[in-house]
């Protein structure tokens, strides 16, 4: 008996020595493993990388980009809900133990002998030492310099803010990390919207977010909700009630691929993108900058179903329905006429299938749209809405003999006429007489680059080349009553914390470099945009909203609007009344050769927009297809919803201008000796002077006396033609 006492003592004694040194191994392991540790100070003053978010002006978000889904969400406006329930099913002790569970780890440590190692009890200040600074991999090393961060981490933070990097670090699923992306992602709707069913959901999803989360297996993350609904209720943090409500309630799972994303503004979001890293470079994808764009989520909606409408159309005219039959792209643009600032803009018929951006980046022939650019080249030269044109083949030219849409020529016709119905000898006509040279360098008044126009007489029906948004532009100069507004999308940028990166009503920034310096990059920089691989669009950011400069004079604008609400009132854009019935829509069709092109452009109510339909490979839209068919429906939808309750524009009647024919003209030219009376008829020939009744040298007929003329400014809105 005395000797197995002896054996017992012995025993202890060996065991508490070995006891003892563990812990000495063990506290020796700990020093040398500290020393290795990296810091965590850093944690202090981490922010997550949070992606580029690209918004409307009202505020819907229309595009993420970054290689992670993320919204930082501050601890202090962290749901106190979203909060419990991850606590309980990750962590209940969380705000108790000091970043280890140690009753814990002797469990899970218990649990796992004889079985290997097997990763449990990892608290939520050790789930963060792991994410910051370990691999995932399981091993007792790993572990032991998980506990030891964890120690430090700890000692280092407050509670508050490990739980705050967990819930914006942890990875969730789906591309999201921290619970504000996952809400979005799984549910499309803010953190603070969620119900206490769809909160529990997310709180489940760190266990196993890959395999456990509601889009991949629905009844595992119900499952896994239910057990953090339990915990919970357990914990005294919901009642009975709030138990068996959350347990029963539905879950609806955002399906959708783009998820939040709402008003069909994939072109508008990735234009936005490319501005955003020109001006912030890879930084823009990390440092949680929003971008707000100029682009209305409703008109954007009204755009988006206006292009589709249009192709279904146009498919159903080609027998799309019934045989596999390839459809052409579309895009349309709208710019607050008065400002630049883009309203609405799709790229083209799908995001998913072509990103190309038709309306910034491809480079058309505009046809007739851009027969109004002549004539108001030629007003400045002599030529009135009055003046009569000889529509017939042109002289001495066997090599081109170009025609009219109709095949048919009528001689003497208006320009107003002319316009109207889109003839093509009078434009030609027109272009003759006051230059190449000269209807090149008034064109680049509009912003067209002068380098895309051909300088030979096919430039009048439109063989250069522009994008739908630089001929909104343009025409923006038309409706802005001779003043040329560069478009913009940009309104403004803030950083995560809301600071104000740019606006585009900022005061005069600070200058960083020499005029004369930003002058040459300047040029630079437009040969890039004119010739070379920039050509997509000139100016997007929005630096200063003071009056834009004048190009054109008001009488110009004024009786270039007249002649364009011609085109809508009795011409080929007549279809527009079908949608509108307006008195201040003026516009032109257009279409190129072949039907390659099919173009509306035009405006309303302080509103400028650009239709346009054809074919990436340039095949034709079809023989009876033209820009009335194809891209003037499109136009006419769009413009019908956005101007619903608009007051109709004012465009007052400017001085200068006079009637010569019931017709407008500008008053140094209507007194029927100066100015252009007609264009491309041949001259009367020569008449001898006859005396009058034979009587040798009797003076000749006097000149007839011009009739008096009215110069006061007239105040009718329009003309049509006929009469005023």
């Amino acid at each position: 008996m005395r000797a197995m006492k002896k054996i017992v003592v012995k025993a202890a004694g060996l065991t508490a020595a070995l006891a003892a040194a563990g812990v000495l191994i063990a506290g020796f392991a700990a020093v040398i493993s500290l020393r290795q540790l990296p810091s965590v100070d850093a944690l202090r003053d981490y922010r997550p990388q949070v992606p580029l978010r690209v918004y409307t002006r009202d505020d819907v978000l229309i595009g993420e980009f970054g290689t992670e889904h993320r919204e930082f969400i501050p601890i202090e406006r962290m749901p106190k809900l979203m909060s419990e329930a991850l606590l309980a099913a990750e962590d209940d002790q969380f705000y108790e133990h000091v970043g280890v569970d140690v009753p814990g780890l002797v469990r899970a440590a218990l649990a796992n002998l004889g079985e290997g190692y097997a990763q449990g009890a990892s608290t939520i200040t050790m789930q963060v030492a792991r994410n910051f600074y370990l691999s995932r991999e399981k091993t007792l090393s790993r572990k032991w310099y998980e506990i030891l961060l964890a120690f430090e981490i700890d000692r280092t933070l407050p509670k508050d803010r490990i739980l705050e990097l967990y819930m914006n670090q942890v990875y969730l699923g789906e591309h999201a990390y921290g619970f504000g992306s996952a809400s979005q992602t799984y549910f499309g709707k803010p953190l603070a919207q969620l119900s206490l069913a769809e909160t529990a959901m997310l709180a489940g999803l760190p266990k196993a977010p890959s395999t456990m989360n509601p889009l991949v297996n629905l009844p595992r993350a119900k499952r896994r909700q239910e057990y953090v609904l339990g915990r919970m209720l357990g914990l005294g943090m919901i009642t009975q009630d709030q138990y068996r409500e959350a347990r029963a309630a539905p879950i609806v799972v955002s399906r959708d691929a783009n998820g939040r994303f709402d008003g069909h503004a994939e072109y508008v979001a990735e234009l936005a993108r490319q501005l955003a890293h020109d001006r912030f470079g890879d930084e823009a994808y990390t440092r949680g900058i929003n971008v707000y764009t100029t682009v209305s989520s409703m008109h954007q909606t009204l755009a988006h179903d206006a292009v589709q409408a249009g192709i279904e159309r146009y498919g159903k005219r080609h027998g799309a329905a019934k045989a596999a039959v390839a459809l052409p792209q579309a895009a349309i643009v709208s710019l607050d006429a008065r400002t630049g600032a883009i309203e609405a803009m799709v790229g083209g018929t799908d995001f998913a299938t072509s990103r190309f951006n038709h309306a910034t980046q491809a480079q058309r022939q505009p046809g007739s749209t851009f027969k109004p650019f002549i004539y108001s080249a030629a007003l400045e030269r002599g030529l009135s809405p009055g003046t009569l044109i000889n529509d017939a083949p042109l002289d001495n030219s066997p090599r081109w003999q170009p025609g009219n849409d109709d095949g048919r020529f009528v001689g003497p016709i208006t320009v107003r006429q002319a316009l109207a119905e889109s003839r093509n000898l009078p434009a030609i006509r027109t272009l003759q007489a006051i230059g190449i040279p000269y209807a090149i360098d008034f064109a680049g008044k509009f912003g067209f680059s002068t380098k895309r126009l051909p300088p030979y007489l096919p430039m009048a029906l439109g063989t250069g080349t522009t994008s739908p948004l630089r001929l909104a532009a343009a025409y923006g100069v038309f409706a802005n009553q001779g003043h040329r507004i560069e478009p913009f999308l940009i309104e403004k940028i803030t950083d995560g914390e809301g600071k104000v990166l740019f606006a585009a009503d900022t005061a005069e920034p600070p200058r960083v470099i020499s005029d004369r310096n930003a002058f040459v990059m300047n040029s630079l920089l437009q040969s890039v945009v004119d010739e070379g691989t920039g050509n997509a669009v000139k100016v997007l950011f929005a630096a200063d909203t003071a009056e834009p400069p004048r190009v054109i004079s008001d009488r110009n604008a004024f009786v270039m609007n007249s002649l364009l609400q011609s085109v809508v009132d009795e011409g080929t854009g007549n279809a527009v009344k079908r949608y509108l019935r307006r008195e201040d829509v003026a516009g032109k069709t257009g279409t190129t050769n072949d039907a390659v092109d099919g173009w509306f452009a035009g405006y309303a109510g302080n509103v400028v927009t650009v239709a346009w339909m054809g074919f990436d490979d340039n095949r034709s839209l079809g023989r009876h297809e033209f820009g009335a068919t194809t891209a003037l429906p499109i136009w006419a939808a769009y413009m019908e919803g956005r101007l619903a309750g608009v007051p109709d524009a004012d465009f007052p009647a400017p001085p200068q201008l006079a009637r010569l024919n019931n017709d407008w003209a500008y008053a140094e030219n209507a007194d029927g000796v100066h100015g252009m009376a007609s264009l491309g008829f041949p001259p009367p020939p020569a008449v001898p002077d006859v005396p009058v009744d034979g009587a040798p040298g009797a003076p000749a007929m006097p000149a007839p006396t011009p009739a008096a003329l009215d110069l006061t400014p007239p105040t009718a809105p329009r003309a049509n033609g006929a009469a005023l």
